[in-house]
């Protein structure tokens, strides 16, 4: 493939060069060794017209101009050449249309002057061209020029009658008469169309209108010809928008700063003055508007080692000015720099829709919007602003929303084409700020409005609900809705204000009906949100609860989907569903394997589902949940002594010690010795008549010098063995008295002497 590149540029350089010299057959030659070489490249063909234009074979220079556009996705320069030649070869509709394709491609461009300059040239060769008396009858109107604009519009409202379109020949004159309500032509003209005669004499160029040429197919993107640019924003931005034309600025001015640095690499010199060279004429190359010629010497600059991000972009933007959307794109990935970083990613956007990649272009779009909204909160607000932005983009990039899509991205545009674009941010900001209270609107919802009377009336109808003038707020809300029904900001208030109202089932209705609209247009964190107002507004909503359970488990939300596996346990509780409850628990308990924090969330789950079960008295369930959550929680000293009085309780005594000492001695080691007489102390109380707890209690007291306390707590001991029946139990514990040496050894000596005869 590079030997086929390098064969390719040697042909082409020697059909140029014979071009130069006038030898057209020669440079037809080498032209049509470069086409057979690489047949996808312009350049060539491009060639090849120019040749057969100059010795006026018009037919093959047409032909070639046409390929040169295809391959090149519609350059203008190579349009005009077609435009110029149909025009000589007397092909005029053919010519019209193609001028009506570059005032599209212009206007995509935003150069609004040089778009209506090809209408009206498509116009004077086409005169029934009905797209392009549409648009200047629309540009006309905007400019205020109304005069010019009731004529086109006459002009549409012919060609439509000419064409049996007699209701819209009508719609035509009633919006010429919107702009000129008393003039007598435009009534007339209705009048006529309405009894069926002909606007205009049937000589008139107007009265035949011909059917569209097909000769554009395939030179031209279909997102550029068939699209519909917003208006406002060709009107706004001469060339770019404000923020880019800003970052282009400074990459100009750094680049021009570096020819004039002393450098310090080695590898100056030659090289070094050669790169400096070429990117000099390319800056001016690219002040003059000079795109291809800026281009080509941007690109011998890289070629000799030029590897600055300034360097990249401005090349990006050139490429994207030659609507080379794919060449700008890979020269915008380069152009990694702080200060081109907002307009890189703009720009990315720009060229990723003009391919139609719109999911690729809205992401970037939106990157733009939520970096800028980002710099107007603080940061404690920053983590959820990422939230809604990451639901506007769900939405957004969604199949079912590209009109949307489409909507947004003309906003943003026209938001940063203005001027004083960071001041119009701040105040969009500042009303988005007052219209929501808990600030859950973003910037973004600024541009999916669709109107600006929309927020104005959320903007009341949140005052109105601050004092309390509940209806009047409704009333308000219902007007934004009326406005933009699909704007789902203003049903979200809506259900704010009723909630507010104490109308909490019909308010949960609403956001119930909002999250399932969310979930249709696959916004899973918008619908999540909604699905939570309604069960925070009906808590004991079960199949809310586990709609938005289920649909949290489904896009991996696991910690939130655990917390209301929790609520909907607990919701059961409440109802007296103890079964349910706990079933609700050990469902959550094996989710928390996927979980943020494993261990913490079982610890939690598995106390809810201990207490169900110590209050049910199902002792051997309860010591389950107890002994895993003292493996997960060694250090929670209630854990650690409920277990101790499960084991008791269900008849494992030594489990019980075992579990007891190993507790006790936690606390040693710790340094908390004297919290271990209080804990067995409580022990004894609850199980006086264990001889493992009370020995190491009264061990204990000894070692405190407590000997009356010892033998007081081993006679007690004793007395509960006699009265079990334990008496070889009583007569080991009445031995440790009697070597402790109380008062009355006596008495116990002779106590033992009387148990023994007792014995078998």
């Amino acid at each position: 493939m590079t030997q086929d590149r390098a064969r390719f540029e040697q042909a082409l350089n020697r059909g140029h060069s014979y071009s130069w010299d006038q030898r057209w057959q020669e440079a037809i030659g080498e032209f049509t060794a470069a086409v057979q070489i690489l047949p996808d490249e312009p350049a060539p063909y491009a060639g090849l017209g120019m040749a057969y234009l100059e010795l006026n074979t018009l037919s093959k220079a047409l032909d070639n101009y046409k390929l040169a556009a295809r391959f090149s996705r519609g350059n203008i320069i190579y349009l005009r050449k077609v435009a110029d030649v149909q025009e000589q070869m007397e092909l005029l509709s053919e010519a019209g249309q193609t001028y009506m394709a570059i005032g599209e491609m212009e206007l995509s461009k935003r150069r609004l002057n040089e778009a209506m300059d090809n209408w009206h040239r498509a116009v004077r060769l086409e005169p029934s061209l009905l797209r392009a008396h549409q648009r200047l009858a629309s540009v006309y109107q905007r400019q205020g020029a109304t005069r010019n604009a009731v004529q086109e519009y006459l002009t549409i409202a012919q060609i439509l009658q000419g064409q049996n379109e007699k209701e819209k020949a009508l719609e035509a004159c009633q919006q010429a008469l919107q702009l000129d309500p008393r003039n007598k032509d435009i009534l007339t003209a209705a009048e006529m169309i309405r009894q069926g005669e002909k606007i205009f004499d049937s000589d008139s160029p107007y009265s035949t209108p011909t059917s569209s040429s097909s000769s554009l197919a395939g030179l031209v993107p279909a997102a550029v010809a068939d699209g519909d640019p917003e208006w406002q924003a060709a009107e706004q931005a001469s060339r770019t928008v404000a923020l880019v034309k800003e970052a282009r600025r400074k990459a100009m001015e750094l680049l021009a700063a570096k020819l004039f640095s002393d450098s310090d690499d080695e590898e100056s010199g030659a090289g070094q003055f050669e790169r400096d060279h070429l990117i000099s004429q390319a800056l001016d190359s690219q002040r003059r508007e000079m795109t291809v010629e800026a281009i080509a010497q941007y690109e011998k600059a890289m070629s000799r080692g030029e590897n600055s991000a300034a360097a990249h972009f401005n090349l990006g933007l050139l490429y994207q000015d030659n609507l080379q959307f794919d060449s700008a794109i890979r020269q915008f990935k380069l152009a990694q720099d702080e200060a081109y970083h907002l307009a890189r990613y703009f720009s990315l956007g720009e060229s990723y829709r003009a391919i139609g990649q719109i999911s690729e272009a809205i992401s970037h779009f939106i990157y733009v919007l939520k970096t800028i909204d980002l710099g107007t909160v603080p940061a404690a607000k920053s983590a959820n602003l990422i939230k809604l932005y990451d639901n506007l983009e769900e939405s957004l990039t969604s199949p079912d929303e590209q009109e949307q899509a489409t909507d947004f991205a003309n906003a943003l545009v026209e938001l940063l084409s203005n001027k004083n674009w960071q001041e119009k941010v701040k105040e969009a900001r500042n009303r988005v700020d007052i219209i929501s209270d808990a600030g859950t609107m973003i910037l973004g919802d600024v541009l999916t409005a669709g109107s600006a009377r929309v927020l104005e009336s959320l903007y009341l109808s949140q005052e109105y609900t601050r004092k309390k003038m509940y209806n009047t707020a409704i009333e308000e809300t219902y007007h934004a809705i009326q406005l933009s029904p699909e704007y789902l900001p203003s049903h979200i208030q809506l259900a704010e204000v009723l909630a507010k109202q104490g109308r909490r089932e019909v308010a949960a209705l609403k956001f119930a009906t909002i999250a399932d609209t969310y979930r249709v247009r696959n916004d899973v964190n918008s619908a999540a949100l909604s699905y939570e107002r309604v069960v925070e507004l009906l808590p004991l909503d079960l199949s809310t609860r586990m709609r938005l359970i289920e649909l949290l488990k489904q896009n991996g939300q696991t910690d939130r989907s655990l917390e209301h596996q929790i609520a909907l346990g607990e919701a059961y509780y409440q109802l007296a569903q103890a079964d349910k409850a706990r079933e609700s628990y050990q469902t959550a308990l094996k989710l928390t394997s996927s979980a943020s924090d494993e261990k913490s969330w079982r610890v939690r789950i598995l106390r809810l589902i201990a207490d169900i079960d110590m209050q049910r008295f199902d002792w051997r369930q309860a010591l389950a949940a107890y002994k895993e959550l003292r493996e997960l929680d060694p250090e929670d000293e209630s854990t650690a002594t409920t277990l101790v009085g499960l084991y008791y309780r269900v008849g494992q005594a030594a489990n019980a010690v075992r579990a007891l000492d190993v507790f006790l001695n936690q606390l040693v080691r710790s340094r908390r010795s004297k919290e271990v007489i209080s804990i067995l102390e409580q022990m004894v109380a609850k199980q006086p008549a264990d001889a493992n707890l009370v020995d190491r209690l009264s061990r204990l007291y000894l070692q405190q010098k407590r000997h009356q306390e010892a033998i007081d707590l081993l006679d007690k001991l004793g007395e509960a063995q006699l009265e079990t029946g334990n008496t070889e139990g009583a007569i080991k514990t009445i031995g440790k008295i009697v070597s402790l040496n109380p008062a009355n050894v006596a008495n116990y000596q002779q106590l033992i002497s009387q148990l023994r005869q007792q014995l078998p």
